[in-house]
């Protein structure tokens, strides 16, 4: 059952399916011993470093619309998403952060994005749209052209936790974004047994569905559970099951896909987002020790993550940093999985089909490595990328496997990833709960300006 729940006391729910995991996984000591010894880096940004983010925020500034403040979601191409309105703001902590831009221009992006958030319009169904145009801020279907197409409960939880990074660095803003988010029917997106649904808008007809798959499930829960709703079921690991790669175990979505509409790849973006931002530790942990993480279910399995793409290095002589990205042509999107379809290393795209000679060393993914592991591999891997960019358009996706030409499309997610990996570096881990009384907490607590269950009223 959906439920609110207090922060402070929230304990992930993943943590007490450790048993069970460790029952299934015989790897799991080994894992968490490998955990013992990790080390991330850490410090102030050299003067290189400082360039790589420079770069990153180029792109930023290229796509920019001075008019509505929202920025492409692809180089030239005006929409976004919600999630990479997360991927804005992170970028824009940095710019704050690297002193790119003076405390004025943070203030006035800052301001128009929490504008829209609380001017955008909002579907059928009380939430936000998939896709927003950056020039004029209204719904648009993938081509740009006016309407409502569904929702996505994933791209919303990850904008969630963006949000709460924003207040907490910015806590003079809190007020405007809970009034945005107070805005929207937390009904439609998290059902009452605590699953994430999304939806799609056809002609007016609404037709929803569970989203999500393991890994990405777990992440974006985060952000519920930021505004004190448990999606349980969201946060379970069941069901799972369990794959050997090069000696090392790795757990993968154990939902039959002749039952269930779902595409199952495992990458690394959700694993390395849980460690960037939350060290692989309870919402609620005020602590991050590089060693030791609140939520050993996630640090083992975003250890195994990584130490399956170095041992395809150490094996089979090929670089490996994997994630989802774009591509010239089409598909235009795929997966470059891990594993997927019964398949290690396959790429594929939305529907399934494979396309292998499209995976790349991705740039995104090699930075956050880089920044959460200190090895000689991922050293290895920013010799391989460090130079995949364009210095007055910002960061390629990355370098073909096959082939090791460059992928010159150019998106805010990795440009915004790679700002985010070198903010880690300064900074460890960016999320940082704090105790104090916010807007929301209020209305939580008022008699007659109670947002209830769905947070669907609308404050003023």
């Amino acid at each position: 059952m959906l439920r609110k729940a207090v922060i402070v006391a929230s304990v992930f729910y993943l943590a007490s399916c450790g048993v069970v995991y460790q029952g299934v996984q015989s790897g799991i000591t080994s894992m968490n011993e490998s955990q013992v010894i990790r080390q991330g880096r850490y410090g102030e940004l050299t003067e290189q470093e400082l360039e790589w983010a420079e770069i990153a925020w180029t792109y930023v500034e290229n796509n920019t619309d001075l008019t509505t403040g929202l920025v492409n979601s692809l180089d030239n191409f005006p929409t976004t998403n919600l999630s990479n309105l997360a991927d804005y703001l992170i970028a824009l902590m940095a710019a704050r952060e690297f002193e790119f831009i003076t405390s004025k221009e943070h203030d006035e992006r800052l301001t128009l994005v929490l504008s829209f958030l609380n001017e955008m319009p909002l579907g059928l169904t009380g939430v936000p749209n998939k896709v927003y145009s950056t020039g004029t801020g209204m719904m648009v279907d993938y081509g740009n052209q006016p309407g409502e197409v569904g929702w996505s409960s994933i791209d919303i939880g990850r904008l969630l936790i963006v949000l709460a990074m924003t207040k907490q660095r910015n806590p003079e803003f809190s007020e405007y974004v809970d009034k945005a988010v107070l805005r929207w029917n937390f009904c439609e997106l998290v059902t009452e047994d605590g699953e994430l649904y999304g939806g799609v808008v056809n002609n007016g007809q609404v037709q929803r569905f569970k989203e999500g798959r393991l890994g990405i499930e777990e992440y974006t829960s985060y952000g519920y559970l930021d505004w004190q709703i448990v999606p349980e079921k969201a946060m379970m690991l069941d069901p799972y099951e369990v794959v050997t790669i090069n000696g090392i175990d790795l757990l993968f979505d154990g939902r039959d896909p002749r039952h269930y509409d779902v595409l199952r790849p495992v990458y690394s973006t959700p694993y390395l987002l849980l460690g960037l931002e939350f060290n692989w530790d309870n919402i609620a942990d005020t602590q991050s020790n590089d060693s030791q993480h609140s939520n050993e279910v996630l640090a083992a399995m975003a250890d195994s993550i990584y130490r399956i793409q170095e041992s395809r290095w150490e094996v089979d002589r090929i670089y490996t940093a994997r994630g989802e990205h774009i591509v010239t042509g089409e598909p235009y999107f795929v997966y470059d999985s891990i594993y997927a379809l019964g398949t290690p290393w396959i790429t594929v795209a939305e529907d399934g089909s494979d396309h292998d000679e499209k995976a790349l060393v991705s740039t995104r993914v090699a930075f956050q490595m880089w920044a959460l592991w200190k090895t000689d591999y991922t050293k290895r891997l920013m010799t391989l990328v460090r130079e995949l960019y364009d210095p007055e358009r910002g960061w390629y996706e990355g370098r073909y496997e096959l082939t090791s030409s460059y992928e010159k499309s150019i998106s805010l997610q990795t440009n915004a990833g790679v700002l985010e990996a070198l903010m880690y570096k300064a900074n460890g881990k960016l999320y940082q709960p704090r105790g104090d009384k916010e807007y929301r907490d209020v209305q939580f607590d008022s008699r007659f300006y109670h947002p209830g269950r769905c947070l669907v009223e609308t404050f003023r």
